[in-house]
C-alpha cells in the first residue's frame, strides 16, 4: 500500500477521491456502497475497453488491470486524441474511500506496461518513456 501524505481532491465519484489528479472526475466502475472487499468488486467491473475515468477534458479506457494485495492497478488508453495516450492509476483504501492515483501519462504502451508492471510487482524492460 502506498502511503498518501500528497494532497487530495474531489472527484465527481461519491466514494472516491482523487490524488496527483486535480480535475473532478467520475470512475463509472467504482463501487457505490464501501465493503471489506470493495478493490475485488471493482477490480471486477473493470475490463478491456471500459471507461475507466472521465471528465469535461478526456476520457479512459481499461486495458489491463491487477488487483495486488490491497491495491488495484489500472493500464488505460485515453479515448480520441491526446498528447500521451497511455496512463497508469492506483487505486487504493483510504478511510472508507477509494483513493485514484494518477501514476504518469506515458507516450508509448511500453512506457505504461512498463511502469504498470513494476507496480504490479513484475519485470518489464526499457521503453523510450525512460528518455522522454
Amino acid at each position: 500500500m502506498i502511503d498518501h501524505p500528497e494532497s487530495l481532491y474531489p472527484s465527481l465519484t461519491p466514494l472516491a477521491v482523487q490524488a496527483r489528479w486535480k480535475v473532478p472526475t467520475e470512475f463509472p466502475c467504482c463501487p457505490d456502497e464501501f465493503t471489506d472487499d470493495g478493490l475485488m468488486l471493482y477490480a471486477s467491473r473493470l475490463s478491456f475497453g471500459t471507461i475507466f475515468a472521465q471528465n469535461n477534458l478526456s476520457t479512459s479506457l481499461v486495458v489491463e488491470h491487477r488487483l495486488r494485495d490491497d491495491d488495484l492497478i489500472v493500464l488505460t488508453r485515453f479515448d480520441g486524441e491526446a498528447m500521451k495516450d497511455w496512463a497508469v492509476a492506483h487505486i487504493s483504501v483510504l478511510e472508507g474511500r477509494f483513493l485514484h492515483r494518477s501514476e504518469f501519462t506515458f507516450y508509448t504502451l511500453q512506457g505504461a506496461l512498463k511502469h504498470f508492471c513494476a507496480l504490479a510487482g513484475e519485470q518489464f524492460g526499457e521503453s523510450m518513456d525512460d528518455y522522454c
